[in-house]
């Protein structure tokens, strides 16, 4: 689908695709490379969440792209995981906008299945 240079296989070729096919889009948007990357792997992490918000059934599993990463989502409190669980209070943007009902106790619930996912799943999807 989306092959990587060198012959090399990419663990999640669809988010890379994407990541690479918005850049051009976007530069003027995000001129930074880091941030521009540091925003796919927020969106990605964003989405599994509300993906993981449709409850226990087949539905709720999440975006499987490259902020499962360990480089991305980090070992300690200094990580993209972090900084989101950090951010979930009252008045976070999504919760204000109507994201997972408005609620944040769905959205704490929403993460903490997203964790466990990656737990159990993680880069063997």
């Amino acid at each position: 689908m989306h092959p990587a240079a060198g012959g090399n296989k990419y663990i999640y070729p669809h988010s890379n695709w994407l990541k690479e096919t918005l850049r051009e889009p976007f530069q003027l948007v995000e001129p930074s490379d880091t941030a521009y990357q540091d925003a796919c792997a927020r969106f990605e992490f964003l989405t599994s969440m509300i993906a993981m918000d449709a409850g226990d059934d087949f539905r709720a599993v999440p975006w499987a792209g490259e902020f499962f990463l360990d480089s991305t989502w980090g070992y300690d409190h200094n990580s993209l995981a972090a900084t989101i669980e950090a951010e979930l209070t009252d008045t976070w943007p999504l919760l204000t906008a109507g994201a997972f009902g408005g609620e944040l106790p769905r959205a704490q619930k929403s993460l903490a299945a997203l964790t466990e996912w990656k737990a159990k799943h993680g880069r063997g999807w």
